[in-house]
């Protein structure tokens, strides 16, 4: 098998950096063409079911998701449930959101093949159908006389900023209990508080849409929910929402500062932090910088191609495209893809649009080949990652390089037949256009599998990909909690630093400039230089007893990675982090580049298997009883139960539980001289007991109306104090006795039921 080789300095950094330590057989990474890519593709879309709000998609494969945050937008009287969540918490960002719906949608524009010969074009389209649905109902007012000023639009429910403790993320529980736990106000602008960023991202995000799903509707013929959809119908609604709220963007994207709104949030248009008004009438920042010419440009982009069966709306936004890029849009200094695109994938997916929209006009050749040739000519670690700004883009290094990389191995298709550019400078010498194809293919390519296994490490940063990958994210959904934060307090929970399900596809935010990818706070630590030349970051390996310099250090393969749950930084998941290599690894697939096929359907995603042990702290029983004996006397008995809800397949509410105690009627007792008292939790009732048949009896505690759910122990469990007395008692014969102890033991003797029906535990054998 060929194998393909680092750069000659990294290969050589690499190979010093590894002398004289004892490690396993070194080898290169393998091929590119080693990759499955068409796997990887599988489940980066996988992982965008993974990440639904709302009412799940008919055909939504992933096991431990359930509807979440269903009553989003209740504080403005609006139904906005829906959409994806953002990262590892459960805000509906719309500029992320937007991000990476445009960058699938415009994936399946220039790549059909890549997904129609995998099999993943109606995954796709559901996952498009999906957020789209979210993204019309944040348009308020579609009917508005004149959109350009009345529109009234959402960009967001929950946040980190603009809301009342508690946030998002001061909770770490699952999505579908996250409404109970979490503020989740609004966000929106309008004429009270003008913005034309996200309306405008959103806006290039339908307008990509409605050309992928227009064109490719056919392959969910047959499916789940889609009997009735109106493919043409629901693309033109998009398409006719994008357009307005393109008018509202263009009218509100100036950098003017508008004096009837308030200091601090004048402000904030100022710093181009976006601002929204929230349903109490306070204008708030909301997090994300973000500028919208570039957004602007690409929206209408899309606009003049989606409607080019009628020439003169077409030329109009052919027309507004131009002028903003041309005339409006300045290329920020960054690389933040889904903040300020300035140098980035809005940008440039723009400059791809007018490329495609006017092929003989250079400028956009131009554009695009200077945006590729510096990708390509970025500082490398010495295992091959590239990023523009390693200070600036250590968080979420493998997003930046692979968002990146989509861009110039998309243009690489289009650069032999591009004009031959004068003053060609970028590398020395004067290349041909085959020659910067190559480069732009090779380097780009080398992103994608850097983040699928060819690293030092040799190891996967998709979740449940390729060669031992890192499936440890930080993630509240896939951590699959039932004790909150207490987690992490030894002997509180089961204080796991470990993922209960697979978040197949994630990609992993990534490592540092030095390939190392150390999670953890108490792993980097800040101090002065051992030279006393300044101050940074100091690396705490597990294998090492003092602190490494992080600026003179190299790479060592001695030094094994750490992945910590609880860091955000170097283990992140997001939507913008999967959005450029979904589109990578689709283009790969349609030039047939990968080594293999999709997971057969049936077999994916495999079935998860499950601890069904009485191991209190361990066990992955969902709906279950634990127990111990408080005292016992000739004429009864008296226990603590513990009535528990760790669901996880998926985390679900549950206001209609209740548990029973089996036991038996000794001597000539009837069920009427059998007395039962609760005590403890508030909302326990206890019913008489009833005869089972026979000697067999049971009392039932019920928790009517009360919402037990797994955010965390508080509201995740109910404890009770049962008493029961006759004219006599053994508790020895009782079937719910059997085990208990005086300290607390799972008791699956004591089943647990929901709305009259059994949903764990045993009951005893019928007589």
């Amino acid at each position: 098998m060929t194998r393909f080789a680092l750069p000659t300095a990294a290969l050589a950094a690499l190979s010093l950096s590894l002398a004289g330590v004892e490690t396993a057989p070194a080898e290169e990474p393998p091929a590119p063409e080693s990759f499955n890519y068409a796997e990887a593709l599988q489940k980066s879309l996988y992982f965008y079911e993974a990440q639904q709000s709302g009412a799940l998609s008919p055909n939504n494969r992933v096991p431990w998701r359930g509807p979440a945050c269903l009553t989003d937008g209740q504080d403005i009287g609006r139904d906005l449930s829906g959409g994806w969540f953002d990262a590892g918490d459960h805000w509906t960002a719309n500029l992320t959101m937007a991000f990476a719906a445009m960058t699938l949608a415009w994936s399946a524009i220039e790549d059909p093949d890549g997904y129609l010969r995998t099999g993943q074009m109606d995954e796709l389209l559901e996952g498009l159908i999906h957020v789209n649905r979210y993204f019309l109902k944040c348009v308020l007012n579609p009917d508005c006389k004149d959109p350009a000023s009345d529109l009234d639009v959402v960009i967001g429910c929950g946040g980190r900023e603009g809301v009342e403790p508690p946030a998002v993320h001061a909770i770490w529980a699952a999505a579908e209990v996250a409404h109970l736990m979490t503020n989740r106000p609004t966000f929106r602008v309008n004429r009270q508080a003008p913005a034309g960023d996200i309306p405008a991202a959103m806006a290039a995000a339908m307008a990509a849409s409605a050309m992928a799903i227009r064109d490719h509707a056919a392959v969910l013929k047959g499916k789940k929910g889609y009997a009735d959809f109106d493919a043409a119908a629901f693309a033109e609604t998009l398409l006719d929402r994008a357009e307005k709220l393109l008018r509202f963007a263009r009218a509100n994207a100036g950098p003017v500062l508008h004096d009837r709104l308030p200091k601090e949030a004048q402000e904030s248009i100022r710093k181009r932090r976006e601002q929204a008004l929230r349903a109490d009438g306070k204008i708030v920042a909301t997090g994300y910088r973000a500028g919208p010419f570039d957004k602007i440009a690409a929206a209408a982009g899309f606009l003049a191609r989606a409607r080019a069966k009628d020439p003169k709306v077409s030329a109009a936004w052919l027309e507004t495209a131009l002028t903003v890029y041309e005339n409006e849009y300045k290329a920020e200094n960054h690389h933040d893809f889904w903040k300020d695109y300035g140098a980035g994938n809005f940008a440039k997916v723009a400059a791809f649009n007018l490329m495609r929209l006017l092929p003989a006009d250079e400028r956009f050749h131009a554009e695009l080949q200077l945006y590729c040739a510096s990708f390509a000519k970025y500082k490398a670690t010495p295992g091959g990652l590239r990023l523009r700004e390693w200070s600036a883009h250590e968080y979420g290094s493998l997003r930046h390089a692979n968002n990146a990389a989509t861009i110039a191995l998309h243009y690489s298709a289009f650069v032999e037949r591009s004009p031959k550019l004068s003053g060609n400078t970028w590398w020395k010498g004067d290349l041909t256009n085959a020659q910067l194809k190559a480069i732009f293919e090779s380097e780009a390519r080398r992103q994608v599998d850097y983040a699928l296994g060819a690293n030092p490490y040799r190891r996967s940063y998709v979740v449940g990909f390729g060669n031992r990958p890192f499936n440890h994210v930080h993630h509240r959904g896939a951590y699959g909690a039932w004790a909150g934060f207490d987690h992490f307090i030894p002997g509180k929970a089961d204080d796991r630093g470990t993922c209960r399900h697979v978040l197949y596809g994630a990609l992993v935010a990534g490592p540092d400039h030095n390939d190392v990818f150390l999670c953890g706070k108490d792993r980097r630590r800040w101090g002065r230089a051992p030279d006393g030349s300044g101050e940074g970051f100091f690396y705490r390996f597990p294998n090492r007893p003092e602190p490494v310099w992080k600026e003179t250090y190299r790479w060592d393969a001695a030094d094994a990675p750490v992945q910590d749950v609880m860091d955000s930084q170097f283990n992140e998941v997001a939507l913008d982090y999967n959005a450029g290599l979904t589109a990578s690894l689709a283009w790969l697939c349609a030039r047939g580049r990968s080594a293999g096929g999709p997971i057969p359907d049936a077999q994916f995603p495999p079935r998860e298997a499950r601890n069904e042990s009485t191991d209190l702290r361990a066990t992955d029983r969902e709906l279950f009883v634990s127990a111990r004996e408080l005292a016992r006397a000739p004429d009864g008995v008296e226990i603590e139960a513990t009535l528990h809800n760790r669901t996880r397949w998926p985390a679900r509410v549950c206001d209609r539980l209740s548990l029973r105690y089996h036991f038996t009627l000794d001597g000539a007792v009837t069920p009427d001289q059998v007395k039962a008292t609760v005590a403890g939790a508030e909302t326990a009732r206890v019913g008489p007991a009833t005869s089972a048949g026979g000697k067999a009896a049971f009392v039932e505690v019920s928790f009517p109306g009360d919402a037990i759910h797994p955010a965390n122990l508080k509201t995740g469990r109910r404890t009770v104090r049962l008493r029961l007395t006759a004219p006599a008692w053994d508790p020895g014969n009782d079937w719910s006795h059997d085990g208990l102890r005086r300290d607390e033991q799972l008791a699956p003797r004591i089943p647990v039921y929901e709305a009259g029906r059994r949903v764990g535990g045993d009951e005893p054998p019928a007589r």
